[in-house]
């Protein structure tokens, strides 16, 4: 299925593209006369927007099959329980954001056999220490993904990838005296 979706959406982009060069560039004068014509070329025009609507969904189309394939698997008690990347990422994130007070990071998940792996990238905030603050990631992120979705976490990597500038106050500090 993820071939003919890949196909469909190069020949509706072939397609879009031919329609795009006639509508602009026009046609042979002995060549479907009716094209070069205004409303001709508005025609085409509106095909190739349509064209390439149509080859974007069929895109998207075959990037979600290709992620469900990818999806975790777990058998639960009454059947079979797919989780995809993309859901264990948004989990990831809201705790992350939530529960840690992280912003600007990156997470990537990599399913294994019977598992995942994670990997957070990030700048560190200039209040915490780097030990400190993969700990508490660490602990987060395994506790709340395996309980939420019953699936185990193998591993946790963090990346720092330098320090978050210090916020200025936006005011000077009053003394009273």
């Amino acid at each position: 299925m993820f071939l003919i979706g890949t196909a469909a959406a190069i020949i509706l982009v072939a397609a879009a593209g031919f329609a795009a060069w006639v509508a602009a560039a026009g046609v042979p004068e002995g060549w479907l006369p009716g094209l070069t014509t205004w409303w001709g070329r508005t025609i085409l025009g509106v095909l190739a927007l349509s064209l390439i609507g149509a080859a974007t969904l069929a895109s998207r189309s075959a990037v979600e099959q290709a992620a469900s394939r990818r999806a975790v698997r777990r058998t639960g008690p009454k059947g079979e329980i797919i989780i995809s990347p993309r859901a264990i990422r948004e989990l990831a994130t809201v705790h992350l954001t939530r529960d840690l007070g992280l912003s600007g990071f990156r997470v990537r998940i990599r399913p294994g056999a019977d598992g995942v792996y994670i990997k957070v990238s990030l700048r560190l905030p200039p209040e915490q220490e780097a030990p400190q603050l993969a700990d508490q990631v660490q602990e987060i992120l395994s506790r709340e993904i395996q309980g939420k979705t019953g699936i185990p976490v193998h591993e946790i990597n963090l990346d720092i990838r330098g320090t978050t500038p210090s916020q200025p106050s936006s005011s000077p500090s009053a003394r009273v005296e």
